[in-house]
């Protein structure tokens, strides 16, 4: 059955209604994927999307080859494009793309690590900041590019450098750090509520411990973060004031019986691609 089908359609919205609202610290988003062949899919995404109050996401553009899938056509033919449209990747962009996206208030997802690996290419992210776009840094998944931010961070500084040859083009060390933070949660229109540590606001924060070689010598502690910092500096998380890491121990998890059933997983879809 495709997205466009009223009882997929209904199944979605009993997830979100039974497993996703009563969890605070859950949030639910759509999916489709723009393409010429899924017109009709990403119609009804959108349309969900709009009736359920929440973000549609899609991959945009992160392949050269999604030049010939009329994406933003797609996109505009379905009543997408607008503030609830998140475009993980949107590499592959025009400038004239860039300025339908300003224009539309569409978010960006900036996916560097995994942008690498999978030789998708390089982000315009400094024409996308003039053009007023808001972008965030995304993981794209932890399975390939591990769930390390700290990395995300010093890559979306690196990846620009290289290809501008110029140290101070955006974003810059402290741009990485907002990328990360700030930035993340006002394109998901929750900077009312995360990304900094305001009165009134949720308390989901890290402590670091600098008392590691990878810190030493001591200087400007935004680039100590965005360039040395490291999961393994990370000694206490908390989320929604709750405290999920103590002194570096995780709480209330047993990470064995996690990796066990993570390789469970993989074994079972492995098992189910092999002919």
């Amino acid at each position: 059955f495709g997205r466009d089908d009223p009882g997929v359609i209904a199944h979605m919205k009993l997830v979100k209604q039974t497993l996703i609202d009563p969890n605070p610290k859950a949030s639910f988003q759509v999916a489709s994927h723009p393409a010429d062949a899924l017109r009709q899919d990403v119609k009804a995404m959108a349309k969900l999307a709009k009736e359920l109050g929440v973000k549609h996401h899609v991959h945009l553009l992160e392949n050269i080859e999604d030049r010939d899938e009329n994406m933003f056509d797609v996109l505009a033919e379905s009543g997408a494009l607008g503030p609830d449209l998140l475009g993980a990747h949107a590499i592959h962009l025009t400038d004239e793309e860039i300025g339908i996206l300003a224009a539309q208030d569409v978010r960006v997802l900036h996916n560097p690590i995994s942008n690498m690996r999978l030789a998708s290419g390089v982000i315009r992210l400094p024409e996308l900041k003039q053009a007023g776009v808001q972008v965030g840094l995304g993981l794209d998944g932890g399975t390939n590019d591990t769930s390390d931010m700290f990395n995300n961070m010093r890559a979306a500084v690196g990846l620009q450098r290289a290809r501008t040859l110029r140290p101070d083009v955006y974003p810059t060390v402290s741009d990485a750090l907002r990328m990360a933070t700030v930035d993340g949660a006002k394109l998901l229109d929750m900077s009312d509520r995360v990304g900094s540590l305001t009165p009134g606001k949720q308390a989901d924060l890290i402590i670091l411990d600098p008392e590691k070689f990878n810190f030493a010598p001591r200087g400007d502690w935004v680039s100590q973060i965005v360039f040395n910092g490291q999961p393994r500096n990370v000694e206490w998380v908390f989320v929604g004031g709750q405290v999920l890491k103590n002194n570096g121990k995780i709480l209330g998890v047993n990470p064995a019986k996690v990796i066990e059933a993570a390789q469970n997983a993989a074994n079972r879809i492995q098992d189910a691609l092999e002919p």
